[in-house]
């Protein structure tokens, strides 16, 4: 496994404890952010498919056509697309027409280091509606 190589992920980490886990949230709605290496793994299984320019990798209910006419959803089954985004006005306006709401667009900004400038992020909701983040890789 490719290892990330980021101080702010290794602060993640050690705050994570031994379940590699951190919840954040704001008005009922949460981020949860998974560091556990079994799921960073498989992301970075995923993200060896991809070129080196991609920071994002989201699970959508379909693979087909726009971004904007699919939906982010949970990881069984779905469709991984493969995104570059540059600002985190871009980044906030993927997540809103995939139905993330603008509230947890900014939970992720605010909580997950070198999103979109140093660090391939993997985004999808959890059956309880939460939007889950995993670390991948150094870009």
């Amino acid at each position: 496994m490719k290892r990330l190589l980021d101080s702010e992920i290794d602060r993640l980490r050690l705050l994570s404890g031994g379940e590699r886990e951190l919840r954040f949230d704001r008005d009922g709605e949460v981020l949860r952010i998974d560091l556990r290496e079994d799921y960073i793994q498989m992301w970075q299984d995923e993200a060896a498919k991809n070129d080196n320019a991609v920071n994002l990798f989201l699970a959508c209910e379909s693979s087909a056509g726009n971004l904007e006419a699919t939906k982010l959803t949970w990881v069984v089954g779905s469709a991984i697309r493969p995104e570059s985004v540059q600002t985190k006005e871009e980044f906030t306006q993927i997540l809103l027409s995939l139905g993330v709401s603008g509230n947890l667009a900014s939970l992720a900004l605010e909580h997950c280091p070198g999103l979109i400038s140093t660090i391939a992020w993997a985004l999808y909701f959890e059956r309880h509606g939460w939007l889950t983040a995993t670390p991948i890789c150094n870009l």
